[in-house]
């Protein structure tokens, strides 16, 4: 068991949206223990709050490529890459300002997000923090895409990124959580600067729906259709694309709001799953 914390100070990142393109600002500042991460939408009358839950995440259909919050109307959107980073440094509580609906793409990682708030410091408050022991698997699929979490004395994610007919696009991911110490540093290091990517052939369609707007070559990667090299860039790890369905991944259990122990495997899984296994694992959470 360990003690919830904040952010000592607070800290301000400006940027544009991955998907909308739009300048937008936020400020990450402290809040007292048990409050959670909420969201704060400043550039709206009544400055809406949205917590960070699984009971408040959007129900969106479709091909999703972000993680969303909605409530009463109001929505913040892709939150996966700061939650992560959030979560990974053990930040438990703090209020978010963002003056647009979008949070800043950032890196097209966690790395920003993550280096930013460790400058700023972090507070250890004098409340435990809940952990949830998964006691018995639970998993979800669509089509040949696979999600499981099975029980576990520690976090452990393991990913498997694959594409069918492009066998360069076969990749894995595994990590392992044993101490918080060795949380953040496996994640600053090796989980959080891998960025947001797609493959050539969806690059139009992307942009078709409107979506993509504030992606460049810089915070990602678009990988040529015939290697699966980023075009205009360069790997940061040979595995980069599956590491960042980690960082995603991490991300969206953050809004469990609980320290989950568990094995979580994904087979080709995305935003949708993560979605699904989520409020499995929440039902599971609640039934203890």
């Amino acid at each position: 068991m360990r003690y919830q914390r904040t952010i000592k100070n607070p800290v301000t990142l400006k940027g544009k949206g991955i998907h909308s393109g739009d300048d937008v600002t936020l400020t990450i500042k402290n809040a007292p223990a048990d409050t959670g991460i909420i969201f704060f939408r400043s550039d709206l009358k009544q400055k809406p709050a949205i917590a960070a839950n699984v009971s408040n995440l959007a129900d969106y259909s479709g091909d999703l490529r972000c993680t969303s919050l909605e409530k009463n109307g109001t929505s913040i959107n892709t939150i996966e890459h700061l939650m992560a980073a959030l979560s990974n440094l053990n930040i438990d509580n703090a209020a978010i300002e963002i003056d647009n609906q979008e949070l800043p793409a950032m890196d097209g990682g966690a790395l920003d997000y993550t280096l930013n708030i460790k400058k700023a410091g972090i507070l250890e408050q004098d409340k435990e923090k809940k952990e949830f022991y998964l006691r018995e698997a639970v998993w979800c699929r669509e089509g040949d895409a696979l999600l499981t979490a099975v029980p576990s004395e520690s976090l452990n994610i393991s990913y498997l990124l694959k594409y069918d007919g492009l066998s360069y696009m076969t990749q894995c991911a595994d990590f392992s959580f044993a101490s918080i110490e060795e949380r953040e540093e496996l994640f600053t290091k090796e989980i959080a600067p891998a960025r947001t990517f797609c493959l050539e052939k969806e690059l139009a369609h992307i942009l078709e729906r409107g979506l993509g707007k504030g992606g460049d070559y810089k915070n990602s990667l678009v990988l040529n259709a015939q290697d699966g090299n980023p075009v205009g860039n360069e790997f940061k790890f040979i595995n980069e694309p599956a590491r960042h369905k980690v960082v995603d991944l991490l991300g969206d259990l953050a809004l469990l709001g609980a320290d989950i122990k568990a094995h979580i495997i994904g087979i080709r899984s995305g935003h949708s799953l993560n979605k699904e296994l989520l409020k499995k694992l929440e039902k599971r959470l609640h039934a203890e």
